[in-house]
């Protein structure tokens, strides 16, 4: 059974009961994570607890037997149990789907549910496949978050703490929000945890100022870096994502982010704007604007254009390695960090 967009995250908060093995896959691996979660949720008992285990591909890898013992073991307290396995591309897919054909033999062939979690999987993919031709397995495709959705959580996590956001605040944040699922749900919490006891709404003065003296991201940190040729900054910043263990793909998706908003301010500039920096999503704040300007100087349309064509074929490739350090990223990033250098 196949799901996609709004569908599968309803489908992640009320699951079907007939169903007993998820995959969720997209994109932005930090929204697989997030709908595993919900699931998780939807499943543990009102009274009661949920045991949950936790694998990766090393793991079932180095010992096949590991997927499968753990689906047929039942709990020393009787819990219900949850298998949440978190793989990407097909490195264990066959016996993903092994095990996802054998659930489909019985109601009961496994003590436990099963949860998947993958990053983009290509149409021919054979987890993916497998998955939606089950009849007691949901293949759930996840798409990025629509402007008003993060709108709508970003409130939600306020009202849970109390507080409530001007409109033109909520414009602000939302809008300089990362792409990546996982730090965009950081950076709301710490927004939450910011407006807790705050006792009036959060304002775009307050908004300006967590931007101001927080952190900067470490994927904005290495994009901004790369691009205005800094290649010591930009390296600094890789390392730390790789530590983190960022995904290559999300380093390439906040590069697209980064040069498509690049071309929007060419555009507009073009249109004879001459500042439009609080007009771009995410906004470009006054007292950034002389840095982005000094890198909008360095990438004219034409070599962003080339930027996103790069992008592109590294993706492909990216996609069949894993971990913040994969050799094409990192060739990627040197190579536009030193043809930036070399522009005055």
């Amino acid at each position: 059974m196949l799901l996609k967009g709004k569908q599968a995250i309803t489908f992640s908060r009320r699951p079907d009961p007939a169903i007993w093995a998820v995959l969720a896959f997209g994109d932005d691996e930090g929204l697989a994570s997030d709908v595993s979660a919900s699931l998780v949720k939807a499943w543990t008992p009102r009274t009661g607890a949920l045991e949950v285990s936790v694998l990766d591909d090393d793991a079932i890898k180095k010992d096949p037997a590991l997927l499968f013992d753990n689906l047929e073991a039942v709990s020393l307290l009787g819990e219900p149990r949850v298998i949440r396995v978190r793989t990407s591309g097909d490195k264990i897919a066959s016996l993903l789907a092994e095990a996802i054909a054998e659930g489909d033999t019985g109601e009961h062939r496994y003590a436990a549910r099963l949860v998947i979690e993958a990053g983009s999987l290509a149409s021919k993919s054979k987890l993916r496949a497998a998955a939606s031709s089950a009849n007691r397995t949901a293949c759930l495709q996840l798409f990025a978050d629509e402007a008003g959705d993060i709108e709508d959580r970003v409130k939600a996590a306020l009202l849970e703490v109390g507080a409530t956001i001007d409109p033109s605040a909520l414009s602000a944040f939302t809008g300089d929000l990362p792409g990546h699922r996982g730090i965009a749900n950081s950076e709301i919490e710490k927004l939450a945890l910011y407006a807790r006891g705050l006792g009036r709404d959060v304002t775009l003065m307050d908004i300006r100022a967590l931007s101001a003296t927080d952190i900067d991201h470490d994927l904005s940190a290495a994009i901004r870096a790369t691009l205005s040729g800094d290649l010591v900054a930009a390296n600094t910043a890789l390392q730390r994502l790789e530590i983190a263990g960022t995904s290559a793909i999300s380093i390439l998706r906040a590069l697209q982010s980064e040069t498509l908003r690049m071309l929007d301010a060419h555009k507009r500039m073009a249109a004879g704007e001459g500042a439009p920096g609080m007009k771009l999503r995410p906004p470009v704040w006054q007292s950034d604007w002389p840095a982005f300007r000094a890198r909008l100087a360095k990438w004219p349309q034409k070599r962003l254009l080339r930027i996103l064509e790069r992008i592109y074929d590294a993706e492909s490739q990216a996609k069949s390695g894993s971990g913040s350090a994969d050799p094409v990223v990192r060739v990627l990033m040197n190579e536009l960090g030193n043809a930036a250098a070399l522009v005055d």
